[in-house]
């Protein structure tokens, strides 16, 4: 398994309960692969560096999660289609040791 980290951005119109459920289901997404969550750190809801499919805000969350490589389509395959997750970034963490 690799450490990962994911960024994403739900959209602004929803509450704050409507952004829980939805990084619940992230993290639903992640365990149901086989990964496992380590940390979620929501950053609230900010305004956006230029427009993203005409969004100028939204809901940042982060999260830090162990995941097998041959997996992590799946999660952004899932990402790309959902329709409260508008934009994500998935990068592999260094393996750095102490």
């Amino acid at each position: 398994m690799s450490a990962y980290e994911l960024m994403y951005i739900v959209k602004p119109e929803l509450d704050d309960q409507a952004v829980q459920q939805e990084i619940e289901k992230v993290g639903q997404l992640i365990q149901t692969n086989g990964g496992q969550v380590k940390k979620v750190t929501p950053w609230g809801k900010r305004r956006l560096a230029y427009t993203v499919k005409d969004q100028r805000e939204g809901h940042y969350v982060v999260e830090e999660f162990d995941l097998d490589q041959a997996k992590v389509q799946e999660v952004e395959r899932v990402l790309k289609i959902s329709d409260t997750v508008f934009r994500h970034l998935l990068v592999r963490q260094d393996e750095r040791k102490p």
